[in-house]
């Protein structure tokens, strides 16, 4: 459980502390904080549901059977979930869900 939330406490942590960035976040200007912590609260939720659609492919890691079965569903929900991430943090640490499914889906040929 712990290894299925650590992406979205990192995503939150670069929220929270500019993301080590030098640059104004994007639309921050116009957002305030009511928005901004709105913003947040959507891609944890999104985050988690990425991994969990993440979860299944990752599960069968060792499997490549398996993984080719639970691989379409898992794109497909990303797909979708990846429309609701707000934050260039959040869009991030989206992106690196995507990067460890797409990872294991390449150790399947």
């Amino acid at each position: 459980m712990a290894k299925r939330l650590l992406p979205v406490l990192v995503g939150l942590a670069l929220v929270a502390c500019g993301g080590g960035s030098k640059e104004a976040p994007e639309a921050a200007p116009n957002k305030d904080i009511g928005a901004q912590a709105a913003d947040v609260s959507s891609d944890t939720n999104a985050l988690r549901a990425a991994n969990g659609a993440a979860g299944e492919v990752v599960r069968a890691a060792g499997d490549c059977e398996q993984v080719k079965a639970a691989l379409p569903e898992a794109n497909r929900s990303l797909d979708e979930i990846e429309k609701s991430v707000r934050t260039a943090a959040g869009k991030t640490t989206f992106l690196a869900v995507r990067k460890r499914v797409n990872d294991i889906a390449q150790m399947c040929p």
